[in-house]
């Protein structure tokens, strides 16, 4: 004990022993500030990072959704409207011809033109976009199901514009069909061998995944942009970090010309995904409740 109290004495007598504790210190409090703004740095980089990813997803799913809109507004809609109004026409003329032989009068001709023209195959920056999604968001179940449904529907929709572009280089190669043949077959037709639909399922496979791309593109720029807010919120207090705006993609003009599918064809795929009320606000919500007034037994609403 006389030893310890020896040294002290004389540690405490020397003059270095004041300015080597306060040097210490300070290159301890150096060290500690340049760590912490190291990690600042390596975590305001990291948040810049991801934002930029979301924002190139985000115009990627923008640029992916005008493709098929495109393709909607240029070719499926007035074919689709076309076939059908055909068909509605061939229907009429039917059952008038039916009407004709009954009563044994002459029989008319049923003028029609088929479009014949060839599709292009759809080709945009899915591969891109899902090395985004897949490697750099990370954003949780709803973004990976919504990127896999969306490559899903373009894989369906070149598969289906392939399987009319090779049937109707078959009708133009094979052996020349009488013009009823070639009604039956383009419009689908029951006859004594059956119905021939193919062309018919076909475009209307085309119409329904051309819709299902625009619907999951959108609805994956939308959930990008949520999820892009609330990182930019999270992190606003950081007033000099700069952070990079959140890109936004404007669909008015494609809803203003029709070429967005009904929601309601998509609530059963959309149900799977609703939010769960969090704690607090199942909270809120329980004390947010109006209780009912106590009514006197003696009154007449009693």
């Amino acid at each position: 004990m006389s030893q310890l109290t020896s040294l002290w004495h004389y540690v405490n007598s020397s003059p270095n022993f004041v300015p080597s504790v306060v040097g210490i210190a300070a290159a301890f409090a150096g060290s500690w500030g340049a760590q912490i703004a190291i990690l600042r740095r390596e975590r305001r980089r990291e948040i810049t990072a991801n934002l930029n990813s979301l924002n190139e997803s985000i115009a990627l799913c923008f640029t992916i959704a005008n493709s098929f809109m495109a393709l909607k507004k240029q070719h499926l809609i007035g074919m689709v409207e076309r076939f059908r109004a055909t068909e509605a026409r061939f229907e009429f003329f039917s059952n008038e011809q039916q009407a004709r032989n009954e009563y044994n009068e002459v029989v008319n001709v049923f003028e029609f033109q088929a479009e014949l023209h060839t599709l292009p195959l759809m080709k945009v920056q899915i591969d891109r976009l899902e090395k985004n999604v897949f490697e750099k968001l990370g954003l949780g179940m709803k973004s990976l199901a919504l990127t896999v449904e969306l490559a899903k529907a373009i894989e369906l929709l070149n598969a289906s514009i392939g399987e009319r572009n090779n049937l109707i280089a078959k009708w133009y190669e094979g052996p020349r069909v009488s013009n009823d043949a070639m009604l039956f077959r383009y419009l689908g037709v029951k006859v004594r061998d059956g119905a021939d639909e193919k062309y018919k399922q076909t475009l209307f496979a085309i119409e329904t995944y051309c819709n299902d791309c625009i619907f999951f593109s959108m609805h994956l720029a939308q959930y990008l942009n949520e999820q892009a807010n609330r990182v930019r919120r999270k992190h606003r207090h950081h007033v000099f970090w700069r952070l990079p705006k959140v890109a936004e993609a404007d669909f008015s003009g494609a809803e203003a010309q029709s070429l967005i599918p009904d929601v309601q064809d998509y609530q059963s795929w959309l149900s799977a995904f609703r939010r769960h009320p969090t704690v607090g606000q199942k909270i809120r919500e329980f004390f947010s409740r109006r209780k009912k007034p106590v009514i006197p037994l003696g009154s007449p609403e009693a």
